[in-house]
């Protein structure tokens, strides 16, 4: 049997107070103990001035998207979605696959342990198991169009799904991602709600995301529907927020992630907790994409409602830091509400590790650093200058740690990351191949936009 002994000026459980000068035993990749340090524990690493606290929950980002980071900058919503949506057709599935790699490094490396990913390519799954982070990986699936039959689309979600599940494993999950109410047809939307309870799948579907989103689904106007006019698209709009009409087509439920949900009133979040959805915030993404901001400072105080914390990808955020995603969700909702009282530094911790969790269906395996659960586990330097001196370890990581600061990744009791150095993955090919594809996708983003 396996036993190590990891020692730090703090501990932070997430679902404890934080101790100070304390240990975490981990035998056989589960967590035996945590508590104050003892005398003769055997195999012990100390971490000395920092914090040992639970891997952080990505609980919704694209990572096959990695290395279009910066692609697409200072662009509106709806131009931007279109634009990244273009740009898919210059990517081959070995370009997703390194792209992919490239967003598990920075996830590993900035003490992310579990992810809820949405692909489209599909690809996420290999890179999940290669790499061993935790996850749950949602298969995306569009379909607006009603002049295509649904049949063959299902049939193909059906084989990706088969596919993904022989991947699948303790450690990876497989789910679904109907993409958003704007992109699938709500016959198609239907007949997804079917086939994932039948098949016990989790799902994540993009909702309320954007003012231009909103306007489609109450008015019947806005970008979204002149593009339907466009391209032909009949389609009839519901006269209700994208939450109510999520909600009426059967989308919310227990095992559903509603992501982003910035445009809603107390009725719509009322709405999602009453129907056992989580939500997952994304608050770097949607600021940047001038979507606005979430109520997320209502969302904590609604009876039943779990909230986790994503970065999205890394061209909607440039980042998959989610020290700066914590410390954007409460700066934001302080400075809307003009209330250092909105929301509370242990919130935002709690909704980057058990929060999201506990969303995912993960919160029995990790999320917090408790007795019986596996050893999800990261060590947070704070022997810097911007962190020095630190005498409340949660302010310490929510107001002023970052992602560089993590010195040492533990997914599972296997250690991914460790000083710098990755264990999993090829550091110096996986750069190289991510600057190569970028440089492609520059070339050919020129000769689309030369005269």
């Amino acid at each position: 049997m396996s036993n190590h002994t990891y020692r730090a000026k703090w501990i932070v459980p997430v679902d404890a107070p934080p101790i100070e000068d304390g240990e975490v035993v981990v035998e056989d990749g589960g967590i035996a103990a945590v508590r104050h340090r003892s005398v003769g524990s055997d195999n012990v690493r100390d971490f000395g001035d920092a914090v040992l606290m639970p891997g952080f929950v990505n609980a919704h980002t694209h990572l096959e998207y990695t290395v279009q980071r910066g692609f697409l900058e200072d662009v509106p919503f709806f131009p931007w979605v279109r634009a990244l949506n273009a740009a898919k057709a210059h990517l081959s599935p070995e370009d997703w696959l390194l792209s992919s790699r490239l967003g598990a490094m920075e996830c590993i490396a900035g003490g992310i342990t579990t992810i809820g990913d949405n692909t489209d390519a599909g690809v996420t799954m290999r890179v999940a198991s290669e790499t061993g982070l935790r996850a749950t990986i949602y298969q995306e699936i569009f379909g607006i169009d009603d002049r295509e039959p649904i049949d063959p689309i299902l049939a193909a979600l059906r084989a990706k799904i088969e596919a993904h599940r022989r991947l699948a494993s303790d450690r990876v999950r497989v789910g679904v991602s109907p993409h958003a109410l704007y992109t699938l047809r709500p016959e198609l939307l239907r007949a997804l709600v079917e086939y994932m309870r039948e098949e016990q799948l989790p799902s994540s579907i993009h909702i309320a995301e954007s003012p231009a989103e909103t306007a489609l689904t109450e008015l019947g106007e806005g970008p979204f529907w002149e593009m339907y006019l466009r391209r032909g698209i009949t389609w009839e709009p519901p006269r209700m927020s994208p939450t109510h009409y999520a909600e009426a087509l059967g989308l919310l439920g227990e095992g559903t992630l509603a992501i982003h949900c910035v445009q809603q009133d107390h009725a719509d979040s009322d709405a999602v907790a009453a129907s056992g959805a989580s939500i997952i915030h994304c608050p770097k993404s949607n600021a940047k994409l001038g979507a606005g901001i979430a109520p997320l400072a209502h969302w904590l105080k609604t009876e039943g409602l779990t909230v986790g914390l994503g970065t999205d990808s890394a061209v909607s955020n440039n980042t998959l830091d989610m020290f700066e995603e914590m410390r954007m969700a409460l700066l934001m909702q302080r400075g809307v509400r003009q209330n250092v009282e909105a929301v509370s530094a242990r919130d935002v911790l709690r909704m980057a590790t058990l929060g999201g969790a506990e969303a995912m269906g993960w919160g029995a395996v990790t999320g917090s650093l408790t007795p019986g659960k596996r050893a999800d586990l990261i060590a947070v330097c704070l022997d810097h200058p911007h962190t020095t001196p630190a005498t409340d370890p949660v302010s310490a990581l929510v107001y002023s740690a970052r992602a560089d600061d993590v010195v040492m990744t533990m997914c599972d009791g296997e250690t991914l990351y460790d000083e710098g150095a990755w264990r999993t993955i090829d550091e110096t090919g996986t750069l190289s191949a991510a600057r190569e594809i970028r440089a492609r996708l520059a070339d050919a983003a020129k000769k689309e936009t030369s005269p």
